[in-house]
């Protein structure tokens, strides 16, 4: 195999474990340096992503040293908070400076001294939503100017592939996050629920849907079932129908039970294997009324919303969460005024209840 196409399938291995960028970014620095030495780093620049920050050198201490001592003194990390990327991404290296001027900046004899390592080459680029990252190579001691073309090249030839297995990843943990938020509430949920992906597929079932299987409905190779293959063509076409969305239809039980069910769209990001919309699918043994409907189709409140739901809920008056929030009372009161709407409530009580009951804000 080339190298450049085991580095691309090596960079595709972050997306699912991002643990695996200390190794992956030895091999990039190998890579890109043709030498054992040096080192890479990923460099978040966004406060909020400083969790996305990795290095080569699995070393904490070190890391530790780079990320805080060493932060934004770099001579090549100057101008980056004004260079305006709309695409792509830019390449910089510290070939402006003499080897006499880098042994008389103190970051450079910082880091030869703690890494071995003397020239910096960065990679400035950002994501398709906005998060600034640099990929930075540093290449060990001997290396000249011909060899900082090639470094270049190598980089080059790679943060393509680091920006797509960034983003990509970026996105699977957050729609991972959902996914485990959802199925982790539904549980909680005391009716049967199902989320279908665009095939209607089942990609998730809670336990009391499971447990139906003794009133006569069941999931079947990823399919919504009844013991009467008549009518399972029949859910299958009113699962299938958009004009059945948020309508109520009954499913007549083996036991005698009838089941009522509802069909509410979610949010896309839901769908954690294809791009279309998804299903969310309700049973229960009472009709789904609508504070039913309210508490399980608006599930996620808003960033400000939920930040008040939390306070509220760990005892703060609405006047005190305004002035932690630095709103009005006035804009808090009509804040908790929506989410009462939003999820078919109509006390602080019932607010706080909601919170530490299903979970849903932590």
């Amino acid at each position: 195999m080339k190298r450049h196409e085991f580095i691309t399938k090596d960079i595709y291995k972050t997306i699912k474990d991002n643990n695996y960028w200390y190794n992956c970014l030895k091999n990039i620095s190998y890579y890109c340096t043709e030498s054992s030495y040096g080192g890479a780093a990923i460099i978040p620049m966004d406060a909020d992503m400083q969790n996305w920050r990795y290095g080569s050198n699995e070393n904490t201490e070190t890391e530790n040293l780079y990320y805080n001592y060493w932060k934004n003194k770099s001579p090549l990390s100057e101008n980056y908070s004004k260079i305006d990327l709309t695409s792509g991404f830019i390449y910089k290296d510290d070939q402006f400076l003499s080897e006499n001027e880098i042994d008389h900046i103190p970051f450079y004899q910082d880091f030869l001294r703690v890494f071995g390592v003397r020239r910096i080459h960065n990679v400035l680029f950002k994501t398709d939503v906005g998060h600034r990252f640099i990929l930075s190579v540093q290449s060990p001691i001997g290396m000249d100017n011909n060899d900082s073309e090639k470094i270049k090249q190598n980089m080059i030839k790679v943060t393509p592939h680091i920006i797509n297995s960034v983003e990509l990843s970026i996105n699977f943990n957050r729609k991972s996050k959902s996914i485990r938020i959802f199925e982790n509430l539904f549980e909680e949920i005391p009716y049967g629920v199902a989320i279908l992906n665009e095939d209607n597929t089942v990609i998730h079932a809670n336990k009391i849907l499971l447990n139906m299987e003794n009133d006569g409905i069941f999931i079947k190779d990823g399919k919504i079932r009844t013991k009467y293959n008549s009518y399972n063509k029949n859910i299958e076409k009113i699962i299938s129908q958009k004009s059945s969305i948020n309508k109520v239809f009954k499913i007549y039980c083996e036991s005698g039970k009838i089941l009522y069910g509802k069909i509410i769209i979610l949010e896309k990001d839901l769908d954690t294997s294809t791009n279309g919309s998804t299903k969310m699918i309700v049973f229960s043994i009472q009709n789904v009324g609508l504070k039913t409907e309210a508490v399980l189709r608006d599930l996620l409140l808003t960033k400000s919303q939920a930040k008040i739901a939390c306070l509220i809920a760990n005892g703060k008056s609405v006047k005190d969460s305004a002035l932690e929030m630095k709103i009005s009372e006035g804009t808090a009161r009509q804040m908790v005024k929506e989410i009462f709407s939003r999820i078919g409530i109509n006390s602080q009580s019932q607010l706080t209840a909601f919170v530490k009951n299903i979970s849903l804000i932590s």
